[in-house]
């Protein structure tokens, strides 16, 4: 019979890509020990910034989710043709019944662009991705992506719905017509195609009273406060509202949202940064009256449609290489 060993040496190397990546967990029935890590900057003449971050999630019955954030390193500055160390020692990252550790990476650098669709051939592998804006990609260009959210006819052997995972840079094959499409090969998956979706949100918050009713009647005037279990479809426009307290709306019914009131993450940066809407640019925003689409027979709950949402993930120049070594050490 083989006997797990007590302990493993692993080595990660992935590209700083845009928005932020948990470069490691650790696992169920270990302890593990970052020996070192560090951040080169591989672009030409370029100035980007990395934040190192120790992360602790609680995994206990009373705060699960909880999480608590501590910097190693904040916007830390790479010259051109230099690194900066992270780890030069050791840090200790804890599994056990009551919390989770993992450690958190994220860039910030020139270059990035917002992703509009991407269309990708499963049995080649070949990929085009258009650009909200121009990329200024050139042919053999190294560059990175995030945040690419995919639906799959099955998810047999598929590990996650946003692309890439593990992270990868690919090099530019084509570059199309008026800068805002090219093309890569980011590998072949013959038996299952990729549908591009726009961005997945997660709602995080609302601030109070972040709706108002504006039908004629008895409920004019009344404020709504949104709570968790408030859902947003980006592929159909769907905003599904969880309200504290019954609400008395029905089909019919218009409401407004105060302007940035709801709070969301969204996949496109990996949930990265907190994002917040109606913005000035929406269909829900400025005083608008949105109609109740549908009150689905739940006294705190129902549907208005806010729009759709068509960008998903982010794609900008490879500038940063991530390097590090981990010690596991069995617990159990």
């Amino acid at each position: 019979m083989a006997i797990a060993p007590l302990n493993k040496f692993l080595t990660i190397a992935v590209p700083v890509a845009p928005g932020q990546q948990e470069l490691y967990k650790a696992p169920v029935g270990t302890s593990a020990i970052v020996l070192f890590a560090q951040v080169a900057n591989v672009g030409v003449n370029t100035f980007p910034t990395v934040t190192f971050t120790h992360r602790r999630t609680s995994v206990s019955t009373r705060t699960a989710g909880n999480v608590r954030n501590n910097r190693i390193i904040k916007d830390g500055e790479i010259p051109p043709n230099d690194s900066i160390i992270l780890i030069d020692g050791r840090l200790v990252l804890q599994r056990n019944a009551v919390l989770s550790d993992s450690i958190v990476i994220s860039g910030e650098q020139t270059g990035i662009t917002t992703i509009n669709d991407v269309k990708y051939d499963h049995t080649t592998g070949l990929t085009t991705v258009t650009t909200q804006d121009p990329h200024n990609f050139s042919v053999n260009d190294e560059i990175t992506m995030a945040g690419i959210a995919f639906t799959c006819d099955s998810t047999a052997g598929i590990t996650s719905s946003i692309f890439p995972a593990p992270q990868v840079a690919f090099t530019v094959n084509k570059v199309g017509v008026g800068s805002t499409n090219f093309e890569i090969n980011t590998g072949i998956v013959k038996t299952l195609p990729h549908t591009f979706r726009p961005s997945l949100h997660n709602f995080i918050r609302a601030e109070k009273d972040a709706i108002t009713v504006t039908e004629v009647g008895a409920q004019n005037g009344n404020k709504i406060q949104v709570v968790k279990g408030t859902t947003y479809d980006s592929v159909t426009g769907i905003l599904s509202v969880t309200a504290a307290a019954p609400h008395n709306l029905v089909t019919g019914n218009t409401i407004q949202f105060t302007n940035e009131s709801l709070v969301f993450k969204c996949s496109q940066d990996n949930y990265f940064k907190e994002k917040k809407y109606p913005r000035s640019t929406d269909q829900a925003a400025n005083g608008n009256n949105i109609g109740v689409t549908t009150f689905v027979g739940i006294a705190n709950t129902f549907t208005v449609n806010v729009g759709v949402t068509t960008t998903g993930g982010l794609v900008g120049p490879l500038q940063m290489e991530f390097i590090c070594s981990i010690l596991e050490n069995s617990t159990s």
